[in-house]
């Protein structure tokens, strides 16, 4: 039986799907490497990754050469530059249909607001695809020269803020809010991401500190989200009384 050959995007897509699982495997310590889980990434690592999945899904599957690895990226920098877009990509809106699911679930049973943000944006903060996505993503960026970052991550973040400032409009209409005067939309997307971040840190070396209760049973990472929407709006019925 003749194979059909690979597509140029089909290998590209698995190149770079095997290489973003070689750098979350070496941040979650599963893998040796240095404390950078991008430095170091090599092609021949990527390919025994690669060749080991496609093994795994097709015994009679062709392995994959360094060769089709150089006819798409010439250099190793080339190669990790790629690798370093995936990241931010995946990274950009991590679970957003499961928060549009969320918020849409959290309207129609009529939470008060306050529930509905902390439903929406610190879902039970488990350590799932999506965080250790967001962990490297803060990694790389906390490591990476500030200028080739920047433009890196640039698609990514207008991606992020039009995404999570549509489910925010949603929220603040539902709770009959609005931004005060001297705050943007975006400034409330990137307060709670700062929150979301620094809470995703904290959890690194103190697993508990994010998510513990308060009486109302809501975690701190809920209760710090919910005070930053408190503090960038204002009720709009309270104005007009």
């Amino acid at each position: 039986m003749t194979r059909k050959r690979r597509t140029r995007e089909e290998t590209r897509r698995l190149l770079l799907d095997a290489a973003t699982r070689v750098v979350r495997a070496r941040f979650q310590g599963d893998l040796e490497g240095s404390t950078n889980p991008l430095a170091g990434v090599r092609i021949t690592e990527t390919l025994d990754e690669v060749n080991r999945m496609l093994l795994m899904s097709d015994p009679a599957a062709t392995p994959m050469t360094t060769g089709a690895v150089y006819n798409i990226w010439p250099t190793q920098e080339e190669f990790q530059d790629a690798i370093l877009d995936r990241i931010f990509t995946d990274a950009a809106v991590p679970g957003i249909n499961e928060v549009r699911s969320v918020l849409r679930e959290s309207i129609e049973q009529g939470l008060d607001w306050r529930d509905v943000v902390a439903r929406c944006f610190a879902l039970d903060f488990e350590i799932s695809f999506q965080e250790q996505t967001m962990f490297v993503m803060i990694g790389v960026t906390a490591l990476g020269s500030s200028d080739r970052i920047a433009a890196q991550t640039a698609p990514a973040d207008d991606n992020y803020l039009v995404e999570t400032a549509d489910v925010l409009q949603q929220v603040l209409e539902y709770a009959d809010r609005r931004l005060v005067d001297d705050r943007s939309i975006d400034d409330l997307v990137w307060a709670i991401e700062a929150a979301e971040s620094g809470y995703l840190l904290r959890r690194r070396t103190m697993p508990d500190v994010p998510l513990r209760t308060n009486a109302s049973g809501r975690t701190a990472v809920q209760s710090a989200i919910v005070a930053i929407v408190e503090a960038f709006t204002v009720q709009i019925d309270a104005e007009q009384n």
